[in-house]
């Protein structure tokens, strides 16, 4: 029995599918369904019943999970304790990003963790907010960017700054939007956030109606929604800094209402609070913030 048939296996039991499990663990389905194949084998159990809805747990297999979970949680212990006696730690990190790399200090914290920790490498994902919070929880990112309080239960996350966001529109529309009350703006064309969000969540605390009441006029991630707020598609949430710059080059127009603000965490599983990497992380953004 081998380690990587039991991340196989956890992985296809919380993907119940083999394709998405083989993405995950950056593999190909047929190498994810023979390390299913030979652990089954070798355990003398099926753990998995076949369907063309995906892979769902057997009795025995829901049984094994638990076991399989506890194996790599200790092994991981042991790398981690290991790395603590070394005095350094070594190997990837997988970071969830949901701003843009200049708001998230990206250059800083890399310049910072090449000299302070020459063998991590850290890879850049780019998210969203909810995503994150998943991701960190099926262990394909190690850390990452959240906006907004945390809602995932076993997530921690240290506070690097609050971020502020105003209403933009076309700078054509100067004359609709800038003195316009809450109603009014509501009631215009919104250019939102891709699904997963934390942006359009304060849209709809700010205003207090449902994002579905919203006159949706086409969804975005943060670049493109930028563009298409100055090409004129609807109104939208910007950075403060970079609205207020777009505004005296006379790309857009403000809502003069009040700036709304969501605090920026870098998030973890509280689980890995002692994994050698996470501290190391913690310490980088504790001296770049």
């Amino acid at each position: 029995m081998e380690l990587y048939q039991l991340r196989t296996f956890v992985t296809v039991a919380e993907e119940k599918h083999l394709t998405r499990a083989a993405k995950r663990l950056n593999t190909s389905q047929p190498s994810v369904s023979a390390h299913i194949k030979a652990l089954e084998e070798e355990l003398g159990i099926a753990l998995f019943d076949r369907s063309r809805k995906g892979m769902g747990l057997t009795d025995q297999g829901a049984l094994m999970l638990d076991k399989a979970k506890k194996v790599l949680d200790s092994t991981s212990e042991l790398l981690n304790q290991a790395e603590k006696i070394k005095g350094e730690p070594v190997g990837g990190v997988k970071i969830g990003m949901n701003l843009d790399p200049e708001t998230l200090r990206i250059t800083r914290l890399f310049e910072q963790a090449r000299t302070a920790y020459p063998r991590l490498t850290l890879k850049l994902v780019q998210s969203s907010s909810q995503r994150v919070e998943q991701y960190l929880k099926t262990g394909v990112f190690d850390c990452g960017y959240i906006l907004g309080a945390i809602s995932a239960p076993g997530i921690k996350g240290r506070v690097l700054r609050s971020v502020d966001f105003v209403v933009a529109g076309p700078a054509s529309w100067k004359q609709r939007i800038e003195n316009a009350d809450a109603r009014e703006i509501a009631a215009l064309p919104w250019v939102v956030h891709t699904q997963g969000c934390r942006l359009d969540m304060i849209i709809e605390e700010h205003f207090g109606m449902a994002n579905q009441n919203l006159i949706r006029a086409v969804e975005a991630d943060d670049e493109t929604m930028t563009q298409l707020v100055m090409a004129g598609a609807g109104i939208g949430l910007m950075y403060r800094d970079e609205a207020e710059a777009a505004e005296k080059a006379g790309r857009v127009a403000l809502w003069r209402g009040k700036t709304l603000s969501l605090d920026l965490f870098l998030a973890y599983l509280e689980t890995r609070s002692d994994d050698p990497k996470i501290e190391a992380m913690l310490r980088v953004h504790d001296a770049v913030w």
